[in-house]
Order: C-alpha cells, then structure tokens, then sequence
C-alpha cells in the first residue's frame, strides 16, 4: 500500500459525507478529549506541559481501535498561556485526567455600549484585565505579561503540528481544523456568563443585538486564524501563505480548507426558546456558517443537549451540505430526516457505553447503522457526547463497537 493510501481513503469517507456523497462505508470518528489520556495513562498536568506527553497520550487510543478521524491530537485548551497570564479557569479533576473549567465572565450591565462600539478593543482594554490578572497592570507590566505568554503559546501550536504528524503517520486524520464561536455563544461563554446572558435577552434585548451584531467580524476573523494554525497542515505551505496574507494583511477573502473542518459548539440554544434562538442566535450563526460554506470549508456543530423541532427546522434554511450535526440528547433519525440537507454525526449513549455488556452495545450501534446509514449523510462517532472521564465509557466496548460498525457499514 503506498504511504498515506489509507489516510486519504478515510479523508475521502469524511469528506465525501460532508458533501452529501454517499461515501464506501460509514466513517467511524473519535469524538473524545481527556479520556484518551486516561486510556494512555498519560496525567492531565504532564501533558499540560509536555508536547511530546500530550500528543502521544492523546495518540494511543486511536492506534489501538479503528477511527476514521480524530477529534483532535492534543489538549483543547492552552493550559501553561491561562496560567502564565493569572487565570486558573481551568482545573484538573481528582481522577487526574479529566479537564473542568469554570465559569468566570465579568462583563457587566453597564459594558454593552463600550462591547458594541468596538469589540476588540473593549475585549483587550477591559475584559483581558478582568480575566487574566497578568494584564491588570501599568503598560510595561502588560508588555511582560504579554512576552511571557508567547513561549507556552508556541508549545501549544507545536503540539498541533506535532500531533497531526503523528496521526497521519498513523493514518488517522484529524477531524477539527479550526474553531467558530458564534457571536451570542461568545457572549454567553466567555462575557457575560449563564445567567446575565439569559436574563439579558429579556432585559437588554435591543443591547444584546447590538453587540452580537459587531461581533460577527471577530468570529469570522475567529475561524481565518484557527483554520491557519490548525489546518494548515492540510492545506500546505502555498495555501498557508496566501490566506495568511490574505487574512492578517490584505483583509482579503480567506480559502477554508475543504477537510479538516471548522469546529463549533453551540451552548446558548438549548435553553433558550425557538423564539429568542430565531431573534438573537440565528443571524449569527447563519452568517458564519455561509461565510464558511461560500469560502470552501465545511462547519462541524455540536448541537449540544436538547434542541427541539423547531430550531432544527431553521436549520434547513441553511445552503445543502455546508454543515455536519453533532447530536446529543436529540434523536438522531429525528434530526437526520428533519435537517435533510445536511449530514449528522452520532453514537451511542455514553450510560450504555459505561454499563452495557459488549453485545448490547453491538446491537445497539447496529439498530443506529440500520436507522441511519441509508442515503449517506451520517458518521458513527464514540458516544453521543464528548468523552472527558475515563469512566465515561469501558474500551472494550468502544473496540467492540468501532469494529463491528466497521464491518458492518459498508454501502458497496
């Protein structure tokens, strides 16, 4: 087999769904982060500090079971960047493996007006140096601050090219080539938290608008620069290059790579209602996702908890085949036959991978082939959320599972 045949057959799979094409079986993607350490036995706070630790604890668990693709190769989160700059928003569990974090947004009422008059600088003037304590400071203390964060920041980068060189010589691509955070989910992940948000869109509701409406730019800027540190080992040296004059300089139209694609979870909709999701999260959300769509990438959306019917159905307003699904509390058939222009990613539920026998979860992944496969549009992933504990699911029953779907998904 020549070098790299089988990466570019699973590349092929992933890509071919993504598009609406029926591809030669069903692709079968790692949906995990911490939990892959756990199976490796590699510590949380060694690879938070190890490139090499990091992407080989991350890398075990996918030359030990088949995968189509990998979630990602390395740590999600800049861990030694948040701590060098005074933030302790991340934590390790007692388990040792299993990254939390916790909800630290100290936007107030009284910021909206500064928010949507100019993003950025509202974001480096006033929310860096209530989030990072190293930027509370006078202009030289910042200027320290900022230069102490660079070499943690190039451990991090590193550890993504590292890591994608890896899996692909082990020939597992990577899924995730970027990230898109939609302007009323950063408002609510990172500004002003869980409960303002909510409150504000009742409250504040003419303010909100305003201030998702300027962040638009900075999303989309969003998913230019982490589509070049994370794809970029798919696209190549020419096409780094170009767009990264294109995106940092000339401010010009930016080229996604067609695979891997852009990762997006979505964390406000599900408690919000179809009114309120159709009024402040959907301008933003189509905007980013056509945005990507019209520049030749591909959105990959975590419809985190519970959606409904009638914010799936908005959905299909979307342009066909430019976003993939990922499902969690939703019915996948549900979502697969009412979001009919796009393609869904689904597995099993975690309880079941944590308890069930192994052939209760081979019937199980073959009742979801049978429902699913037919027409295309559907990858089989891990679990139906993302594995961070190591007792989130038994890895014989991932194998077990990852095995039969392999064998058994075939279309011709």
């Amino acid at each position: 087999m020549a070098k790299h045949k089988l990466y570019d057959e699973k590349v092929k799979r992933m890509a071919d769904v993504g598009a609406g094409r029926i591809p030669d079986r069903v692709p079968i993607c790692g949906l995990m982060e911490t939990y892959a350490l756990a199976y490796s036995g590699t510590l949380l706070k060694d690879a938070a500090t190890s490139i090499k630790a990091n992407v080989h604890g991350h890398a075990k668990i996918y030359k030990d079971i088949y995968y189509d693709c990998a979630y990602v190769p390395t740590l999600a989160h800049a861990w030694e960047v948040s701590d060098v700059l005074g933030s302790d928003v991340y934590f390790i569990s007692g388990d040792g493996f299993t990254e939390q974090h916790k909800e630290y947004a100290p936007m107030v009422d009284e910021d909206y007006a500064a928010l949507a008059a100019d993003p950025i600088r509202f974001i480096l003037d006033e929310f860096a140096p209530r989030k990072f304590t190293a930027f509370d400071g006078t202009n030289e203390e910042q200027r320290k601050a900022f230069l102490s964060s660079l070499l943690p920041f190039m451990k991090f980068a590193g550890a993504l090219i590292y890591g994608n060189i890896v899996f692909k010589n082990q020939d597992t691509p990577i899924v995730v080539g970027g990230a898109a955070e939609m302007p009323l989910d950063f408002l609510f992940d990172y500004l002003r938290g869980f409960r303002p948000t909510i409150g504000d869109l009742r409250r504040h509701g003419d303010e909100v608008k305003a201030a998702t409406e300027a962040l638009l730019d900075y999303s989309i800027d969003l998913t230019h620069m982490t589509n070049l540190m994370m794809g970029g080992m798919s696209g190549g040296l020419p096409w780094m290059l170009k767009n990264g004059v294109n995106a940092i300089v000339l401010r010009n139209d930016f080229e996604f790579t067609p695979f891997p694609w852009i990762f997006n979870p979505c964390h406000i909709p599900p408690f919000i209602s179809p009114k309120q999701f159709e009024e402040f999260y959907w301008p933003g959300y189509k905007a980013v996702a056509e945005h990507i769509h019209a520049h030749g990438g591909h959105l990959l959306t975590v419809l985190e908890g519970e959606w409904g019917r009638e914010k799936l159905e908005i959905l299909t307003q979307l342009p066909d085949h430019c976003v993939t699904l990922v499902v969690e509390n939703d019915d996948p058939k549900f979502v697969k036959d009412t979001v009919f222009n796009q393609s869904i990613m689904a597995g099993l539920p975690l309880e079941l991978l944590r308890n069930g026998t192994r052939d209760e979860c081979i019937d199980a992944a073959k009742q979801m082939v049978d429902e699913l496969a037919p027409g295309g549009r559907f990858i089989f992933c891990t679990g139906n959320k993302v594995l961070l504990s190591p007792a989130d699911a038994k890895p014989e029953n991932i194998r077990a599972v990852n095995e039969f779907v392999h064998g058994y998904g075939l279309y011709y």
